[in-house]
Parts: structure tokens; sequence; C-alpha cells
């Protein structure tokens, strides 16, 4: 007997640790899988951050250009502008001025946010001294009286504001330089962006480079009319590139219609403005518009352009913060679910030693009980181990089928109506879960309401006792008609319901007839009045429904005709 328990407790313990040395392995396998799906999701989520980080630092200093590029209009309109006019324009640029100068300071701010540090040095220690010197010499031309002034002087002023713009340009080149997302999927929205960013500086310098002639009511100079021409082809250029760079995805209705508005409203109504005044200037005509006009009329122009350009700003920012959160949700699902089957591999190693195998193991002593087997009854021959257990599993098996037996019993007789012996509703409940899962027979199957006819009168003239034998003769009439494979169910107290699968209605029809025929021939005898009463039904019948609700109210409306009709008779 120590012997026995000795050999038990080895053969446990070896058991134990093969199982332990498999679920080392089982966890080892999910950390070799989730390990690299965890480093690739994390380093998804850090390059999304960097691409939303670098869009919203391109947004910032295109806005910064935008801005400088417009305050070249007031700049102009200032310049321009009669003495009357002056001094309300001065005002005007001077308000603009602040704007600009938010907007820098702005800049600068979300740059060193984003860890562009260079960049905003640059545009602290470069653009705004530029800045400042172009808008002095903005002023500077503005306090010569008009009698004095050149268009060689306007035109050097706004050359200068030229340069300020040309200067941001190259931090916009740097932050592309220095960027990641132009190896990303964002890289097309980037480059459009930078593209649009150039065609509106190029728009404003289409009016720009002809204004001080204009203005001054001389010849354009051929130097002035190739720098307005060059401009104007390089505006159209960028203008193509724009839709051809654009994502296919990102061509919604509302970048159409800005894209055609820079069409319509810039090239074919702004252009044309310029083009006219050269071709005045060329045949020695004088100007149909002054600099001020033509600074107010161009700049509604272009405005379209820098319409589209903050509609792809803005879209990009909504493109890239989306593409961030699902890296997000992406690194947290696979966290997640790392852990849990880390968790669970654990969880499931314990739970197998403490609450399966140990138990296993007991259970094995009990089978072997079971068959009055001893454990190493021939220790020379291990096999017979196996044999005494298998006998006593067959044991086990039979005493299961007895029990299963007993169930299945137990369950007919809970399904089964106590009065009649026909199903009841629970034996139905069942019927319809097996018959919705498959909703394609619902289109065949048919549903037979029986009610009998004057039940209550019958119930309250001759009792509950001859009640229940009107209920048993009904339903003796439907075993009688249908074929066992159908389902007869006792609804209610008087009303009963016939299930048949894959049936035509002209036969479902002939079927309920021969019950209703059937039920009316019988005579029901109540022996202490030597008397016999005669019962008979109305019967529904539907077929085919969406649902077992649909088809059950079908049959159910039928039956109501039919006892609208004067009972005893088949509704369809």
């Amino acid at each position: 007997m120590e012997r026995k328990l000795k050999n038990e407790k080895l053969r446990s313990e070896q058991i134990s640790l093969r199982l332990f040395a498999c679920m080392v392995v089982i966890i080892l396998s999910i950390l070799y899988i989730s390990i690299p799906l965890i480093i690739h999701s994390d380093q998804e989520y850090i390059k999304t951050q960097q691409v939303l980080t670098e869009m919203t630092s391109l947004r910032a200093l295109v806005k910064t250009a935008n801005k400088i590029s417009r305050e070249r209009a007031h700049s102009n309109k200032l310049m321009s502008s009669q003495p009357d006019e002056l001094e309300n324009n001065r005002k005007e640029l001077q308000a603009f001025r602040q704007v600009v100068d938010a907007q820098i300071n702005e800049t600068i701010l979300t740059l060193q946010k984003n860890g562009f540090d260079s960049i905003a040095l640059q545009l602290r220690a470069d653009l705004k001294p530029k800045l400042a010197q172009g808008r002095k010499k903005v002023d500077a031309y503005a306090e010569i009286p008009p009698d004095q002034r050149t268009s060689a002087q306007l035109d050097h002023a706004i050359v200068s504001m030229f340069k300020v713009w040309d200067s941001n340009r190259k931090l916009l080149n740097v932050l592309m330089t220095q960027s990641k997302t132009k190896d990303s999927k964002m890289s097309n929205y980037f480059i459009s962006i930078l593209v649009l960013t150039d065609m509106r500086d190029q728009a404003g310098r289409v009016a720009s480079n002809i204004i001080a002639p204009v203005t001054f009511g001389e010849k354009i100079s051929d130097e002035n009319r190739a720098r307005s021409l060059q401009t104007q082809h390089q505006a159209q250029y960028l203008w193509t590139m724009v839709d051809a760079i654009q994502p296919q995805n990102a061509k919604t209705s509302e970048y159409q219609y800005l894209y055609r508005r820079v069409k319509t409203e810039f090239l074919d109504q702004g252009l044309p403005l310029i083009a006219k005044l050269l071709d005045e200037s060329k045949n020695n005509e004088a100007y149909f518009l002054t600099g001020t006009q033509l600074t107010e009329r161009i700049v509604d122009k272009f405005i379209t352009v820098m319409d589209l350009q903050n509609y792809i700003l803005d879209y990009s920012i909504e493109v890239a913060t989306e593409q961030h959160k699902k890296a997000r949700h992406q690194l947290i699902f696979t966290l997640c679910i790392s852990s849990l089957c880390l968790l669970i591999a654990i969880f499931t190693m314990i739970y197998a030693r403490q609450r399966v195998f140990s138990p296993l193991i007991r259970a094995r002593d009990m089978i072997l009980g079971l068959s009055n087997t001893p454990d190493e009854q021939q220790p020379s021959k291990p096999q017979q181990e196996f044999v005494s257990l298998f006998e006593a599993i067959g044991k086990l098996k039979d005493m299961l089928q007895q029990r299963d037996m007993m169930e299945l019993q137990l369950k007919q007789i809970a399904n089964s109506d106590v009065l009649t012996g026909v199903s009841n509703r629970l034996a139905l409940d069942e019927y319809i879960g097996v018959l919705e899962s498959q909703p394609e027979t619902l289109s065949q199957t048919c549903v037979i309401v029986v009610d009998i006819d004057n039940f209550k009168f019958v119930n309250e003239q001759y009792g509950h006792i001859v009640g229940d034998q009107v209920i048993v003769m009904i339903a003796d009439q439907l075993k009688q008609h249908v074929r066992s494979s159908d389902l007869i169910v006792r609804y209610g107290g008087d009303e009963f319901l016939v299930v048949i699968e894959n049936i035509q209605m002209d036969v479902a029809k002939a079927i309920a007839e021969s019950i209703r025929l059937g039920i009316s021939k019988e005579r029901i005898v109540i022996s202490n009045m030597d008397e016999a009463i005669q019962v008979s039904v109305s019967i529904g019948v539907a077929i085919g429904a969406g649902s077992w609700l649909e088809l059950l109210e079908k049959a159910d409306q039928s039956m109501l005709r039919a006892k609208a009709r004067g009972k005893n008779v088949v509704e369809g």
C-alpha cells in the first residue's frame, strides 16, 4: 500500500512538471508574438504623433506666410493711395500689422512647443528684422510728398516686402527638410499645402509687379512686365499641380467647389485684369484702373486661393488627428490583448494545477475503485492499469446513459400538457427558438389555430369535468388527423395550435377541414344526465411570415374571421 501511494505521488509530480513546462512554452510563445506587435504599435503611435505635430507647425508657418503676403496688399494700397485716402489706409495698415505680429509670436510659441526651436529662433532673429526693414521702407515711401515720388521708389518698397515673404519661405523649406511627414501617408497633403502657399504668394505678386507703373500712369518696363508674366505662369503651373498632388480620397465636394472657385475667380477673372493693364501699357493707352483700385479688385480674387489652402490645411489636420487616434487605440488594444493573453495563460496554469489536475487524479482513483480493480494488480503489466480504467469508464458511461434517459423522460413530462398529452407552451418556446434560427424555414411553415366554439357555455352549463372531456376529445382528433412529426400545442384553455413545416395552403386547409369535420361528428356523453353534447371549432390557417409572431398573428386573424363567419368553419 505504501509503495502504491509513493508511485501515485511520483506519477502526479511528473504530470505536474509536464504541465508546467507546457504552460511556460505557451507564455513564451505569447511574448514572442506580442512584443513585436506592441513595439510596432508604439512606433506607429509615435510616428502619427510626430506627423500631427509637424502638420500643426506647418499650419502655423503657412498662416504667418499668408499674413505677410496679405500685408503687402495693405502696404500697396497705402503707397498707391490718393492724399485724401492716405490717413485711412495708414490706420488700416497699422491695424493689420498688429495681426501679423500676433501671428508671428503665436507661430514662434507653436514651433517651440513642437520641438522646432531652430526654426523659431530664425523666425525671431531673421524674419522679424527683415519685416521691420520692409515696413520701414513702406512707411518711408508713404511719407514722401506725392509730387516727389517716383515709380522706382514705389517698386523698390514693394520688392522689399517680397524679401520678407522669401525669408518665411526658407523657413518652410527648413521645416520640410526636418519633417518626417514627407515619408508618411500625409506627404501629399504637406506638399499640396506648400504648393498653395507659393501659389498664394505668386498670385499677390502678379499685381504687385506692375502696381508701381500703373500708379504713376507710366509705361510698364520690360523688367516689371517679365516679372508679372513669370508670376502668372508660375501661379497657373502651381494651380495644375494642386489637383494632381491632392489624394483622391480627399477630393471632397467642398474641395471641388473651392478648386473651381480658384479657376473661375482668380485665373479666369483676376489674371485678365493684369493682362488688360499689360496690353494698355503696350499700346500706350490710359490704364482703366488706378493702383489702389487694382489692389482692391485683385485681392478679392486670390482670396479664393487662401480659402482652398485653409481647407486643405484643416482637412489634413483632421486626417492626422484621426490617424493619431487610431494608432493610440491600436496601441491600447494591443497592450490589453497581450496582457489578457498572458494573464489567461498564467491563470490557466495555476487553475489547471490546483483545480483540474489534482481532481482528475482523485477521479482516476475513484474510477478505478468503481471497477474494483487494484491499481497495481499486475506490476509486470502496466497496461492492465489502462484496461481497468477503461472498464471503469464504461461503467460510468452506462450510468450516464441511464441518467440521460431519465432526463429525457422528465423533459418530455415538463413539455407535455398534463390533461391532453400534447405539447405545452414550454415545448412551443423551444420549437420557436429552433425555427427562428433558420428564418428561411418560416416561409414554408404553417400554423393552424383551433378554437373551441362556445366553450365558456359548456363549462358553465355542464361543469369543468365535461369541459376537460371536450378538450381531451379535441386533442385526440388533432392527433388522428396530423402526422406524428407535426407539433400539436395546447396554447390556451380552449385553443390549440398545429405547426406543420413544408406544406402548401390547399393541403393545409384540407387537413384543417378534416379536423373540423372529425370534431363535429364526435359526441360527449354526460353520464349523470343521459345526454350527449356536440361541439364545433373555428379554425384559422396561415403559411409563411417574416417572424413567428407575424405568422401567429396571421393565423389568429384567420381564426377570428372564421368566428365572424358564424363559427364551425375554416378560414385561410
